[in-house]
């Protein structure tokens, strides 16, 4: 499964060995005994990757018909996915997106990820 955690600061995108429906089963649970509300609805998720990051073709090739490839602009694309949206609220910009991918295609959406923090730190003059 796919866990893309979404905050007011930043985003982090993890591979975990667990069923969608066991993650809403655990957030369920912490929720209830924590007293606090939670809304679980099918939504779509996105984030943005490099458009020269080495990866890039061989995941438009893996992912055509998991996930949505498009260009932001010239030098961005985005990848988008549809999976299970919980949060606090149903209009809450904040919250978790899990979806079921396959454990290959997931793999390579957090190496991609991971590497694009680094690339986009990198220097220009490194020649990437």
């Amino acid at each position: 499964m796919l866990k893309l955690t979404y905050s007011d600061a930043d985003l982090l995108i993890e591979h975990l060995d667990l069923t969608v429906e066991a993650m809403v089963t655990q957030r369920s649970l912490v929720a209830l005994r924590a007293g606090q509300p939670l809304v679980v609805q099918p939504g779509y998720g996105a984030f943005a990757l490099p458009a020269d990051l080495p990866g890039i073709a061989a995941l438009k090739a893996r992912g055509q018909e998991a996930i949505d490839i498009s260009p932001c602009d010239i030098d961005w694309l985005e990848v988008t996915l549809r999976g299970t949206w919980l949060a606090d609220s149903a209009v809450s910009a904040e919250g978790i997106l899990v979806a079921e991918l396959g454990p290959a295609l997931e793999r390579q959406l957090v190496a991609l990820w991971q590497r694009s923090l680094n690339w986009v730190a990198a220097p220009c003059s490194q020649g990437r």
